[in-house]
């Protein structure tokens, strides 16, 4: 048996958690990209210029739903001339909303009835007692019914030396019962204030409830910069001290600070969306970054996962990202942006201050790639019987559970010319030596991208006298994006 067994789970590039070596090809951050129908959602009424969502998808109704809220921002200027948004005509929230979707571009506003405005109840606005609820997930892990969303209120207010977070049941993320016991979270005697917090929910790797949160005193850390910090809780109700996990290096800009970070579990790992905030452009972006124990992220890829539009639309300033959403085979971020953070930068766009919702799209497993170019030199042993020259992955020793193994990639990239891919897979022992039956002569040519491409060795693809043994993969590729594999 091998030190790392797999059993059947996918296992994507992200890190080098199985790759032993890599030749002529590394590790790629594939950014989302954009819908072209961007932004999915704006703000209707009048004088409105802020929109913000927040974008979910409903298992058991198997539908997205998004809360959404807009408003009115203007600023004025102070007796100094300074430009400030705090007086009372400055700021005008209006209803909490929903609205639903089938693909998460295009939007319906369905009468729900629930709340009686300007005489009819035939309208989309959602309860007061739930629009506050804008920190609710569907608990999948709950067995309760009745608690099937769950939901934190954060009370208090900016003049206390903390914070509280009060939870609510609901059984349909309209109706609200509050714990008994609350609050389950008071900052207040120990750690004053945390920054902007996101509750993850059901953990099942560290197998507790988790939360993501700014964990500096919003500014008031040793370091005087925002970091990020976990807090777990198996039940929801007791949490710990939160920890800090990630905090800027010597690789980020002086600026760099972190704002918030949602995260999920994907395929055993974490995938989380770091808010990187650079105080000297007042921007925000987000960075996509993995973990395998929800405590150590390496930060290995630093550009935008989604990169800010371009000067006047909707997402040129400050973008704010959900954390990914699995469906229909595709990543989907949901995310929303402005094209002004400053008070300075809203009075001087005017009318063309804008916030709205957008979402930007990744193929499943994409978020990182290893590439594969042909026509690039290739050491390889000189015994080798052919003539094409290939990029390399090797992995590591590993055990795996399945039949057959399965890849996902995409071939024929236009950058590299119109010439199919061509992906093959050798099998070696922990020593390093191709197994008879599965060398790069027996291995069949996979020609075409897909999101499940079995590998054969002379046609046949059965594995099932290799589960449970060492072995490792030496992947030959050319022209192709290889975002994971798995034994099934």
């Amino acid at each position: 048996m091998a030190l790392i067994n797999i059993g059947s789970t996918k296992q994507l590039f992200v890190d080098d958690y199985l790759i032993e070596s890599m030749t002529n090809t590394r590790q790629v951050m594939n950014p989302a990209q954009k819908v072209e129908c961007n932004p999915i959602m704006e703000a209707e009424g009048p004088d409105e210029n802020w929109l913000s969502g927040q974008v979910t998808f409903d298992v058991k109704d198997q539908i997205f739903k998004m809360r959404y809220s807009t408003a009115s921002y203007k600023g004025h200027r102070g007796p100094d001339g300074t430009v400030i948004i705090d007086g009372p005509d400055d700021y005008t929230p209006r209803m909490m909303r929903l609205a639903v979707s089938d693909d998460g571009i295009h939007w319906e506003k369905p009468a729900l009835g629930l709340v009686e405005h300007e005489g009819s109840k035939k309208n989309n606005i959602i309860p007061p007692e739930s629009s506050k609820m804008h920190n609710f997930f569907e608990d999948l892990h709950e067995s309760d019914p009745a608690k099937r969303y769950k939901g934190l209120i954060r009370t208090g207010t900016t003049e206390t030396p903390g914070m509280q977070f009060d939870l609510f049941y609901s059984p349909d993320g309209f109706t609200w019962t509050p714990y008994e016991g609350n609050p389950v979270i008071d900052t207040a005697p120990k750690i004053g204030r945390w920054g902007p917090t996101h509750f993850m929910g059901w953990d099942p790797i560290r197998e507790v409830y988790a939360a993501h949160m700014e964990n500096c005193l919003h500014r008031h850390c040793p370091l005087g910069r925002r970091l990020i910090g976990r807090a777990e809780s198996p039940d929801m109700i007791h949490w710990s001290e939160p920890e800090t996990i990630i905090m800027p290096d010597e690789r980020d800009n002086p600026d760099t600070e972190f704002y918030a970070m949602p995260a999920i579990i994907y395929e055993g790992l974490y995938v989380g969306m770091l808010w990187i905030f650079q105080t000297t452009n007042t921007c925000h972006y987000p960075e996509i970054v993995f973990s395998r124990d929800g405590i150590h992220y390496p930060r290995q890829y630093r550009q935008p996962f989604i990169e800010r539009g371009a000067t006047g639309q909707f997402d040129s300033v400050s973008i704010y990202s959900q954390a990914p959403i699995i469906h229909n085979n595709h990543m989907y971020t949901f995310y929303h942006a402005t094209n002004w953070r400053s008070p300075e930068t809203l009075v001087e766009l005017g009318d063309k201050a804008k916030t709205a919702q957008g979402l930007a799209i990744t193929p499943l497993d994409g978020f990182v790639s290893v590439d594969g170019c042909k026509g690039v030199a290739v050491d390889v042993r000189p015994d080798h019987p052919w003539g094409e020259q290939y990029s390399q992955l090797v992995t590591r020793a590993f055990s795996f559970t399945g039949r057959q193994l399965h890849l996902n990639l995409f071939g024929a990239l236009q950058q590299w010319g119109a010439s199919p891919c061509d992906v093959r897979v050798e099998i070696l022992a922990p020593n390093h030596e191709p197994l008879p039956g599965f060398t790069f002569g027996d291995a069949d040519p996979i020609t075409g991208g897909g999101q499940t491409q079995v590998v054969s060795w002379n046609g046949e693809s059965d594995l099932s006298d290799l589960a449970g043994k060492a072995i490792k993969l030496r992947f030959y590729f050319n022209n192709a994006k290889l975002y994971s594999f798995q034994f099934k």
